[in-house]
């Protein structure tokens, strides 16, 4: 009896590792979690910063987006948008046609004023078709003898694609999907921009 009263008093004073073991589990994944947290917060913020600056800057990542980002522009009436998607800065910066006092701001406003309002959704791009350097020379060089502006068009692409429209007639909507749309997008300094210049489209013979 004294024995065993002797063992039972020994284990309660040195109670045996499995408990510190357990401890010092928990104590690992605690730390793991909290840098897996921190490690997700600096990724969420990153990512927010990228979406952010994205958004400011002008152009778009890629050639859906450029589409993408136009219709979206024109449905919104939103001028700035249209400008950032349409334009580079050392274009629109410096958007006087010759022999003109054109203020592209007040030029897309007035475009806006008189177009219908219709909702453009489900934009699917069909294919895309890469067009030649001297096509892409072409379109620089008519850049500059219309606005006095060089610009650097490393590519320009004929994109198809076709979208859902809908628009209100006598309170009833109505929807149809588009037939197969031709238009350009070109690329200057790894952005891509939708091309919609009327007057550069029209010299140029592409206007649809």
């Amino acid at each position: 009896m004294a024995k065993n009263r002797a063992e039972n008093e020994i284990k309660t004073a040195n109670p045996g590792t499995k408990t510190g073991t357990k401890k010092k589990k928990k104590k690992r994944i605690s730390k793991k979690v909290r840098v897996f947290l921190i490690l997700l917060a600096v990724l969420l913020v990153l990512a927010g910063g990228v979406a952010l600056f994205l958004l400011l800057t002008r152009g778009s990542v890629t050639m859906e987006g450029a589409v993408k980002n136009y219709f979206s522009a024109v449905e919104d009436k939103d001028v700035q948008k249209y400008i950032k998607v349409c334009y580079p800065a050392a274009w629109s910066d410096h958007y006087v046609a010759k022999g003109t006092e054109v203020d592209l701001e007040n030029l897309v406003s007035n475009v806006f004023e008189r177009q219908s309002d219709t909702h453009v959704s489900d934009i699917s791009m069909h294919h895309v078709e890469e067009l030649e350097d001297m096509f892409v020379r072409r379109i620089s060089d008519k850049i500059k003898e219309l606005y006095d502006v060089d610009l650097s068009i490393s590519a320009v692409y004929r994109v198809y694609f076709q979208m859902n429209v809908s628009y209100e007639d006598n309170g009833q909507e109505v929807t149809y999907e588009s037939d197969i749309k031709t238009r350009y997008v070109y690329k200057y300094k790894g952005k891509w921009y939708y091309l919609a210049d009327t007057l550069l489209l029209m010299d140029m013979d592409l206007d649809q």
